[in-house]
């Protein structure tokens, strides 16, 4: 029998082979039509190396029970090939013990933490989507088809049909007691089944486990699953003693890393969580971000009058219930997270649990380690050392405050990644006798010498990125062209977290040098064409990390077109491929760095503002709507107009003409952090406050409030909760933040935030001299 799953999870699990007991690796996933296949793969003994073991350990080792075999292998290590010692162990869980032993005696372990069943799809260079072949056994108790694999290798990408499981549960906030949970399933094809499991609690619980069983689904959703529900139903399953046996081979879900819960055979999928990263709304309520995505409002519960909502209407609490776990699920296919990651597991070949809940580092690791283990180099531990400073980030030209006409952006066309390529910059060209000198001082052999593993990673990105690129502009159908759009965005996506994971303290294959030399040369670059511009008398108006913005001598959109494409392809030489970007026709900037808005006219229209307060989830709604209604008069040139809009806008805040949830302000709040000064923090007299509603929250969550008095100390502040009455707001406090966000702008034009506020001008005092 042969099959082509996409992966979803891999799983160690301990079993007799040859009657040992040994850990094998199983796959789960999912065919392209829809169908769960597990798979138990071929053994594979786990194993590490030690670097130049002396012969007394080697002894040691050799007489220990755990341990099944010793071989030598010989592996580039710190700069030259070594003798080392692959050792082949009884099960994974000996490794820890042993590498402890090996470390603590002066020795070096290699891959010695790395998890089993990555080892397994390292080894074998699969993940992402596989081909299997072999015979369907029966295993009892699992929920789906088992195949006893001899034989896996990679296949073609696609995206899977899977089945998405989304619940919400209702519960009483003062005895935690659950009244219901709704639940609801659906595929391509649409919905296929919701119910709502009401009754004694004991019996909910079990009915869910048998529901999720029963329908096996291959993702489980919900809104803010992660912090809440699934907490409270282990929680309340502990009350009865029961397990939550919902993996597909029976096992219970745990939770990892403080956070993300672990689900064998499915992948947990927290639709608040997701939308939190991918749109970063104001407001993160189901509420809001169902009518910021979908347009629409929901009908909500006041956790505090729950007992009294379920004791008189039942049903209204159950329609609710199951209007949440359908939300949740509409707002997780709309954000279309499950399609994206899919590619990205494809592209980094790896399950999509691990790339959808995993770190990146995770990532970049799943394909470095292979490329480090064909070319014979060793791969190091994590490293485990502290901050000690920081890499000098990218260079930001400076620029004058003013409105400017026809700006031309060139940006480097995937600048540190070409840098890397282009210097062959990887921990393992370093040396004191390379030729390539960065202009840090620091020294890496030439690709001739040696070609490191870091720039030939990179290129082969590359390559399959421009291929993706190729074939989404001859697609035949829109599906295909976003098909292969998404193929693109994702290997664009694990390309740019290379630099970020190279750069960080804690990465197996860090070196800081290289992540300084890296912006090192890019600085070096973007002053380079800055200085080559204005030889050419050319007016740079700004330089932003890997991008340039300058003046076209031309008044009109076809000559600028013409002369913005010369210069790109004019300068663009080796590592310094310049694209030419966009055409701002105007740009403004009240002259800080990163802070700018333009009207982009080529190649599309639309409105760039990057740094403003628009841009900002903190920034209350009046103050975004204000910014962007001038932004606009200045986009049209009118000065005069564009000051008028401020002082109006000053005024409507003023006199309280705009309606009170206008001006809710929401804010992070991380439980792990130690905030200083915590009770002279609005965010956190909110976040107070609002739990007090007996409404879920989890770290990380964003609280919204209304500032209600401003002019004690510390300020008073009231939670912001859709259905309820809003509180009353300050104004004054609101006045003066918004004229001192608009006076940003209109102080370029001689407008202060005290002129905002009266309306007027003050006159200019004049002096002796």
């Amino acid at each position: 029998m042969e099959y082509s799953i996409r992966l979803l999870t891999a799983a160690s699990r301990n079993e007799k082979v040859d009657g040992k007991n040994r850990t094998l690796v199983y796959l789960f996933g999912t065919t392209e039509q829809g169908e769960p296949i597990a798979v138990r793969t071929p053994l594979l003994m786990p194993y590490f190396q030690v670097v130049e073991p002396t012969k007394d350990v080697l002894e040691t080792l050799e007489k220990r029970d755990d341990i099944e075999r010793l071989e030598s292998q010989e592996l580039w290590v710190d700069g030259a090939i070594k003798n080392c010692t692959k050792v082949t162990t009884s099960h994974p869980g000996n490794v820890p013990q042993i590498r402890d032993w090996l470390r603590n005696n002066g020795f070096k372990p290699l891959s010695a933490d790395i998890p089993f069943h990555y080892r397994y799809l390292y080894d074998h260079d699969i993940g992402g989507c596989v081909t299997i072949s072999g015979e369907e056994v029966e295993v009892s108790g699992w929920t789906c088809r088992v195949v006893d694999a001899s034989k896996i290798e990679s296949s073609e990408t696609f995206e899977a049909d899977f089945k998405l499981f989304s619940f919400d549960i209702e519960n009483s906030i003062y005895n935690r007691t659950i009244y219901c949970i709704s639940y609801c399933l659906k595929n391509s094809e649409g919905y296929l089944f919701e119910e709502t499991l009401h009754g004694e609690e004991e019996d909910i619980l079990k009915r869910f486990v048998k529901a999720v069983s029963d329908h096996d689904p291959d993702i489980i959703t919900g809104y803010n699953i992660d912090g809440y529900d699934l907490p409270l139903l282990k929680e309340r399953a502990e009350v009865y003693g029961l397990k939550l046996k919902i993996g597909r081979d029976g096992s219970e879900m745990e939770q990892k890393f403080q956070r993300f819960w672990k689900v064998q055979g499915r992948v947990v999928v927290d639709a608040w969580w997701n939308v939190k990263r991918e749109v970063r709304p104001r407001q993160e309520s189901l509420n809001a971000v169902a009518k910021e995505l979908l347009g629409r409002e929901k009908h909500d519960v006041n956790p505090k009058k729950m007992d009294e909502e379920w004791a008189s209407d039942p049903k209204k609490v159950m329609d609710y219930c199951l209007e949440d776990a359908k939300l949740a699920l509409e707002i997780l296919e709309h954000i279309m997270v499950i399609q994206k990651y899919q590619h990205i597991g494809s592209v980094s070949k790896l399950p999509l649990d691990d790339v959808i809940n995993g770190m990146t580092s995770n990532m970049i690791d799943s394909l470095m380690i292979r490329l480090a283990d064909s070319k014979g180099v060793g791969v190091p531990m994590t490293n485990r050392r502290k901050r000690t400073g920081h890499i000098e980030g990218g260079y930001v030209h400076s620029l004058d405050p003013g409105l400017y006409e026809w700006v031309c952006v060139l940006d480097f066309k995937s600048m540190y990644p070409s840098i890397i390529i282009d210097r062959n910059l990887c921990f393992t060209t370093m040396s004191e006798n390379g030729e390539i000198e960065t202009p840090l001082g620091v020294k890496f052999r030439g690709p001739e010498q040696k070609k490191g593993l870091l720039p030939d990673l990179l290129v082969n990105l590359m390559t399959d990125r421009d291929s993706a690129k190729k074939l989404q502009a001859a697609a035949q159908t829109e599906n295909e062209e976003q098909y292969y759009r998404r193929v693109q965005e994702a290997i664009k996506i694990l390309m740019n977290s290379v630099y970020g994971v190279f750069a960080s303290y804690f990465y197996r294959f860090t070196n800081l040098d290289i992540g300084a030399s890296i912006t090192a040369y890019a600085r070096e670059y973007v002053k380079e064409i800055i200085k080559d511009l204005e030889k050419e008398g050319l007016d740079v108006i700004y330089g932003d990390t890997d991008s340039v913005f300058f003046r076209s001598p031309h008044s009109n959109l076809e000559e600028t077109i013409d002369f913005g494409q010369k210069i790109a392809e004019r300068y663009s030489v080796g590592a310094k491929q310049l694209e030419f970007g966009k055409i701002l026709q105007p740009f403004f900037s009240h002259g800080v760095k990163k802070r700018y808005v333009g009207k982009q006219i080529w190649p599309k229209e639309g409105m760039l503002i990057r740094g403003y307060e628009t841009r900002r989830t903190d920034s209350f709604p009046v103050q975004v709507w204000a910014l962007k209604d001038v932004f606009a008069k200045l986009m049209d040139l009118d000065v005069d107009d564009a000051l008028e809009t401020a002082r109006d806008w000053v005024a409507k805040v003023s006199n309280g003409e705009m309606e009170k949830q206008h001006y809710v302000i929401s804010k992070t709040v991380n439980l792990e952090r130690k905030y200083v000064n915590k009770d002279n923090q609005a965010h956190l007299q909110a976040y107070k406050k609002y739990i007090e509603t007996g409404r879920p929250f989890v770290s990380g969550m964003k609280v919204s409030f209304i500032v209600t008095n401003a002019k004690v100390s510390p300020m008073e502040v009231e939670p912001f909760i859709p259905d309820e009455e809003c509180p009353e707001p300050d104004y004054d406090y609101y006045v003066d933040r918004i004229a001192k966000s608009l006076s940003r702008v209109t102080d370029v034009f001689e407008w202060d935030a005290k002129a905002l506020k009266k309306g007027k001008q003050e006159p200019k005092q004049q002096t002796l001299f």
